[in-house]
């Protein structure tokens, strides 16, 4: 009888995350995971009871990466503008894990309610409120808007449905940052 193969949780989620990485996520299974650790699927299902624990784990797994990959470029004197230039470029550099983590329905929102459900989020409208002079509803405006689009330029980069320079990507965002601003400028005193 072989030796008993101690296969721990991260080892699971860090097969998933390099085959998705690799070939996507529809490579990923229990087969394909036991075989790029060098075990059978008795371990993978013995640290997940099924599929769909291990589909949120690994939803999981992949955002605290993106969270890094944001954070390390965070860098620069508009930290929003940093998180979409962050987010378009994650599309580009990882358009695997990006289909998994943005485009998939792992996580699904209850509108944009479920959006400003997340703390940081709100955090974000809130600073946005306060450094521009808007209403809180206003710079949650702003934020969905603004998120809207740079999700748009990077699902279509992510899905090779367009190719951008990054100057061009920069343009576009500040173009529309601009014209929402205006809008919730314009709109200032409807809701507070």
């Amino acid at each position: 009888m072989p030796p008993r193969v101690n296969v721990t949780s991260n080892q699971i989620l860090e097969a998933a995350f390099a085959l998705t990485r690799e070939q996507g996520y529809e490579s990923v299974n229990a087969r394909s995971i036991a075989k790029r650790i060098g075990c059978s699927t008795q371990p993978v299902f013995s640290r997940f009871t099924s599929m769909d624990e291990l589909k949120h784990a690994f939803h999981t797994y992949l955002g605290e990466f993106f969270n890094g990959y944001v954070m390390k470029r965070m860098v620069g004197e508009n930290p929003f503008r940093q998180v979409g230039l962050a987010y378009i470029a994650f599309a580009k550099e990882e358009p695997n894990l990006f289909r998994v983590l943005f485009m998939s329905d792992i996580r699904k929102l209850d509108g944009f309610t479920g959006f400003f459900g997340d703390a940081d989020n709100v955090e974000v409208a809130a600073q946005l409120s306060k450094g521009l002079g808007i209403s809180f509803e206003g710079a949650k405006r702003l934020y969905m808007k603004s998120w809207i689009f740079a999700h748009g330029i990077a699902s279509m980069i992510a899905t090779n449905s367009i190719q951008l320079s990054d100057g061009e990507i920069l343009e576009m965002l500040g173009s529309s940052y601009r014209a929402f601003l205006v809008q919730e400028t314009m709109e200032k005193g409807v809701d507070g």
